[in-house]
């Protein structure tokens, strides 16, 4: 009986043994950090489209990304990986970090989903998952909706082996653009200085959800534009030549309804003209990412519109300086 007992003690000694030297051979897999990056593109970022823009931009802009475990929530973003992120966008379309610690946002350890939405010019996410601004008519309003990824190759956001399964960052514009342009009716005449041009129902405040990307705007009516130098005004030549007055970014419109115009000039102010032109339908105008030119012609007692075309959306100008709604 002593004779077993010492075998099985020899036995297992030796499988101990085995066991030890085993184990300093062969470590266990060690979930690793995959740092986040980021790629953008969408019809904001394109610039050869009658109607959107088709290319690159012509300069980078800054915008915010937010990042959540949970999809289609934005309300806290303050778990683990979650967060609001400020970035900028390139005119390749690369997305560069605007990091406050230096520290790189990462993807979920355990391989879970990461979801993101972007939104240009940069903004704070609230409780309830909404960012607001206030608008002025002189700043764009970008989005890119929900993308999902996690840490593995072929589902990341960007960076996989396989470029063709990046997910981009697809901004849109928000906001429907009106160029303002102008000419004397007939030459001859007086040159006519216009101070301002003022649209009606264009609403200042807009509500936007970072979930679902649809805007809600409300607010006092009327933005307007102050051409010239200072905003000093803009003189239209007596000869008949179009000048350009500039550009308003406006909420879009249903189908079916209008745009009009309040516009101050030197002989007088002309109110309530609606946008409209013979011919031309109003459903497909003012929408959201597309952009028309608007000629106003002048008589020294008179003002209308002479034209109203889509025009392409040129370039992509986001202005950092929109005021947020506190």
């Amino acid at each position: 009986m002593r004779r077993f007992h010492l075998l099985f003690h020899s036995v297992l000694s030796v499988s101990l043994c085995f066991l030890a030297a085993c184990s300093s051979d062969v470590s266990l897999p060690v979930e690793e950090a995959v740092p986040l990056d980021l790629c953008a593109g969408g019809d904001a970022l394109i610039q050869t489209s009658v109607t959107r823009a088709d290319n690159l931009p012509e300069k980078a802009f800054d915008a915010t990304v937010m990042l959540t475990t949970r999809k289609g929530d934005y309300s806290g973003l303050t778990a683990k990986y979650e967060g609001s992120h400020g970035v900028t966008v390139g005119t390749n379309g690369s997305v560069s970090w605007k990091l406050q610690s230096g520290v790189q946002p990462v993807y979920p350890e355990t391989g879970s989903w990461l979801y993101a939405v972007a939104i240009s010019p940069t903004g704070v996410s609230d409780g309830s998952g909404n960012v607001s601004y206030t608008l002025t008519g002189k700043e764009d309003l970008l989005y890119a909706p929900e993308i999902r990824g996690n840490k593995w190759d072929g589902d990341r956001f960007a960076g996989n082996t396989n470029s063709g399964y990046d997910k981009p960052l697809e901004f849109s514009h928000l906001l429907t653009r009106l160029r303002l342009k102008a000419c004397k009716k007939q030459t001859g005449g007086l040159a006519v200085k216009i101070t301002r041009v003022k649209v009606n129902e264009a609403e200042n405040t807009v509500t936007l959800p970072l979930a679902t990307g649809v805007p809600a705007f409300s607010g006092t009516k009327g933005l307007s534009l102050l051409p010239g130098e200072g905003s000093a005004g803009k003189e239209v030549p007596a000869d008949g030549t179009t000048i350009t007055l500039g550009d308003l970014l406006l909420p879009p419109l249903a189908a079916g309804h209008t745009y009009t115009l309040d516009v101050e000039t030197s002989t007088g102010t002309y109110q309530d003209i609606p946008i409209t032109f013979s011919g031309i339908s109003t459903d497909g105008m003012f929408q959201a990412g597309v952009s028309h030119e608007v000629t106003l012609k002048l008589s020294d007692n008179e003002l209308g519109i002479l034209s109203v075309k889509v025009t392409p959306w040129e370039l992509v100008s986001v202005d950092d300086d929109l005021d947020l709604v506190p």
